[in-house]
């Protein structure tokens, strides 16, 4: 590699090519602040889902959008190393249930920019990443700022992601909030603060 291309910085996108998954608020962002962040670079690894990505793949040239990359779906350690390699991850989800994505990206150390269509506010009380309306204007904003951030500044967002996905949701904590449930459910008593009650 070149010494320029090294120094190129990357936001990353990865899950399905879906209308759900918001690259049509992405793209759009992109265009806004592709001119001012010349080292950055946007790659958008997933598989296609109905011919959705033939139409964001049109959208990004009718944007002109420079320094994206549709790179197809990646698994399993190829997958990681693209989160691993990236200085951002990105989902600015309409609705998500969980998003596995987002606790990979945050698993391998890289911090996140996650829309509120998926469950994350602990984002920003964890100083992992950034949970923002659903909106273009809110994405354009988050990924601004991350954006400015010096590699170390993000570097410690993403240290802060690794011990809080390694504390919060590793097997031995999964184990244990599963034995405290089933305590509950069968002797009564405070209700665990991860299980909702209609």
């Amino acid at each position: 590699k070149s010494a320029k291309i090294e120094s190129i910085r990357t936001v990353l996108f990865l899950g399905r090519i879906h209308p759900v998954k918001g690259l049509d608020m992405l793209l759009p962002a992109w265009k806004i602040l592709q001119s001012r962040f010349m080292g950055w670079q946007l790659k958008i690894v997933g598989p296609d889902n109905r011919g959705y990505l033939a139409k964001m793949q049109m959208l990004a040239k009718d944007l002109s959008l420079e320094r994206i990359e549709f790179c197809g779906p990646l698994y399993g350690d190829k997958k990681f190393q693209a989160y691993a390699d990236a200085d951002l991850f990105v989902l600015p989800t309409y609705s998500e249930n969980f998003g596995m994505a987002i606790a990979e990206a945050l698993a391998v150390g890289t911090p996140a920019i996650v829309s509120k269509g998926a469950p994350w506010p602990n984002l920003d009380l964890n100083q992992a990443g950034w949970w923002i309306d659903i909106n273009t204007e809110a994405l354009v904003t988050a990924l601004e700022v991350a954006m400015s951030m010096e590699a170390h500044e993000l570097s410690r967002m993403g240290l802060n992601g690794k011990r809080w996905m390694a504390t919060e949701y590793s097997w031995p904590e999964i184990g244990n909030q599963m034995l405290q449930t089933y305590d509950w459910v069968l002797h009564g008593g405070k209700v665990p603060e991860w299980v909702l009650v209609d």
